[in-house]
């Protein structure tokens, strides 16, 4: 093949390569797939944190409060007021948004929680408003997901009767002290 060939070609490939490269960055960014996705969940559930009134009930400095506080609470354990632990992946936050009443977190109270977002359910269940909230929260946390995978033993949101690593809602990984039984709460 004759070199004057060889440069077109190669030229071509190297323009054919960018122009896929930007194509496929720009269908991440508008598909909210990538860090960018990622990033822009978190500043819109960092507005609907507040906007939902969350901040009403739950801490993200660990103070105690009517729920659980909720810095550092992804990917810890958390112990059930039925005696189960489980982690607090995205299966069971989601859960605790949407089901709040589903698994209480121990020395919370049932009901609480699930009458205050009566309003806002709508919401949550639309579009990415509980993903944002989620990746909100994954963002404040400075736990990793370790075990929490079925291929490392562990099922994500999982129960795990009798395990006692604390977690949030008053145990030592998480500041929130759980409120006596009877006082409002979660």
């Amino acid at each position: 093949m004759d070199n004057s060939i060889k440069l077109p070609v190669a030229a071509l490939s190297v323009a054919v390569f960018f122009c896929v490269l930007t194509i496929g960055s720009l269908v991440a960014r508008t598909s909210g797939g990538g860090a960018g996705g990622e990033a822009a969940l978190i500043t819109k559930g960092t507005t609907l944190f507040t906007q939902l009134g969350c901040q009403g009930c739950h801490s993200i400095n660990g103070a105690a409060g009517v729920g659980p506080a909720l810095n550092d609470s992804y990917y810890r354990a958390v112990k059930l007021d039925n005696g189960e632990t489980v982690t607090a992946d995205d299966t069971y936050m989601r859960a605790a948004i949407l089901q709040p009443d589903a698994q209480i977190v121990e020395g919370y109270q049932a009901g609480i929680m699930s009458s205050g977002i009566t309003s806002v359910l709508p919401q949550l269940n639309s579009g990415d408003t509980t993903d944002a909230l989620l990746a909100y929260l994954r963002s404040i946390s400075s736990a990793a997901p370790t075990g929490a995978s079925p291929s490392a033993g562990g099922t994500p949101g999982a129960a795990t009767p009798g395990a006692g690593a604390p977690g949030p809602g008053g145990t030592p990984n998480a500041p929130n002290t759980p409120r006596p039984a009877g006082s409002p709460t979660r």
